[in-house]
């Protein structure tokens, strides 16, 4: 029962779309008549994204405290950073190799050919917009979100003169989730109409695509759980570090599996992480920390969204564009995944940074429905190798598993 508590929206959004596949396939005539009902779903989320991304992140700026920027911090941002480029890196090349191509074969009405730009020029057009007024459009995500951590930093600078606008931002902050809240009430409804009016546009290579992306992600994502988490704890403790690591990871594993959710799988790493040998020290920093921006799945579902949007819009598979398919991807997980609803604001990342069309939206979205589960797994547990290199690299290797008792992450 906890498991489906735990999964209930997302079962329930599979239901729509499954069954909106199913009206689209068999009655493409009422499918049509039920777009304007997926187009309202589209338009509230784009209503509520931009002041959601600007408050949360302008209002975690200014309420974060002081780090300091110990050897530990460093080497835990050193070690985030990492992991986060060999699981983009290494989630690119296989889906390359294994060419799932999933919307290629797909033609949208309205999807166009986009030729892709110059690495400089892309990059300008990334971070940059020309006015202040398209700043405040959900196709400038990355120029809002790096306004947004301006206006938090410099409220934060000013101390005792920021702390009126601290208090807005955080208040507004907690107004637009609350706001999202609302919109995702829709969600079933609208993603029911969507997938409706697709499936009865694009005929049955819809679940052909999704079928090719979604056997890729998993075959990877199991193999990267396997191989990637081993090879990590072999490098912090060698032989006894990686029997460490599985020995103590099944009940981390299973609670992220069970709750969908990194932040409720902190508790079980909390008590897990001693057990292989990391100190206390770094447990209390590293495991934290890593469950709101050290997210190896939320990387490697953003490769997949990203070569996904590619393919969907015929765009060259160009040097250009592969780099800012990995860095994209490391955003998402480094950077996105500490802002709510992070998977839907890196959804809309993909489509500004590469210039898609909107009308793609939901169909990125379901992805992230699919890999949830697995992509929980990989976020949530990854912290526990992430914490094993960390110790290593900051205090030169494990501490003697014996020694580190059941509440060692207890102040």
């Amino acid at each position: 029962m906890g498991v489906l508590r735990a999964y209930r929206f997302s079962l329930l959004l599979i239901a729509s779309i499954v069954t909106g596949a199913a009206v689209g396939c068999y009655a493409p005539d009422i499918a049509g008549t039920l777009k304007p009902l997926g187009d309202l779903f589209l338009n509230l989320i784009f209503m509520v994204i931009v002041p959601l991304v600007f408050f949360s992140i302008a209002s975690s700026i200014t309420t974060s405290r002081t780090a300091t920027l110990s050897k530990i911090s460093w080497a835990m941002l050193a070690v985030f950073l990492a992991t986060s480029l060999v699981a983009a890196l290494s989630s690119l090349f296989f889906f390359l190799i294994v060419q799932p191509a999933p919307g290629g074969g797909l033609a949208l009405p309205v999807a166009a050919t986009v030729q892709a730009p110059s690495t400089l020029v892309q990059l300008v057009r990334t971070v940059t917009v020309p006015s202040f007024a398209e700043l405040l459009s959900h196709r400038a995500m990355l120029p809002l979100m790096l306004f947004a951590a301006a206006v938090g930093l410099a409220a934060r600078q000013l101390g005792e003169r920021g702390e009126p606008l601290a208090k807005v931002l955080q208040s507004s902050a907690d107004v637009a989730i609350r706001l999202v809240d609302y919109v995702m009430l829709t969600a079933p409804v609208g993603l029911f109409a969507y997938f409706a009016a697709t499936v009865a546009e694009t005929g049955a290579q819809l679940a052909g695509a999704y079928m090719q992306l979604f056997t890729a992600y998993y075959l990877f994502a199991g193999t990267y759980f396997v191989v990637a988490f081993s090879a990590y704890a072999w490098l912090a403790g060698g032989p006894g570090g990686m029997r460490a690591f599985w020995a103590h990871m099944l009940t981390p594993s299973l609670t992220a599996l069970g709750t969908c959710s990194s932040m409720a799988t902190m508790p079980a790493n909390l008590e897990a992480a001693p057990r292989m040998g990391v100190s206390r020290e770094v447990n209390n920093l590293v495991i934290p920390v890593g469950a709101v921006i050290h997210k190896d799945g939320s990387v490697i579902g953003a490769v997949a969204k990203a070569l996904f949007a590619i393919s969907l819009f015929r765009l060259e598979l160009t040097p250009s564009v592969l780099i800012m398919t990995v860095a994209v991807a490391i955003l998402a997980g480094v950077v996105i995944g500490a802002i709510p609803t992070g998977g839907m604001i890196g959804e809309m990342v993909i489509l500004s940074v590469f210039g898609f069309g909107q009308e793609a939206l939901p169909l990125l979205a379901v992805i992230s429905v699919i890999i949830d589960p697995l992509a929980t797994l990989l976020n949530a547990t990854g912290d526990n190798a992430a914490a094993m290199l960390v110790n290593r690299v900051a205090a030169g290797g494990l501490e003697p598993v014996g020694q580190t008792g059941h509440g060692a992450a207890i102040d």
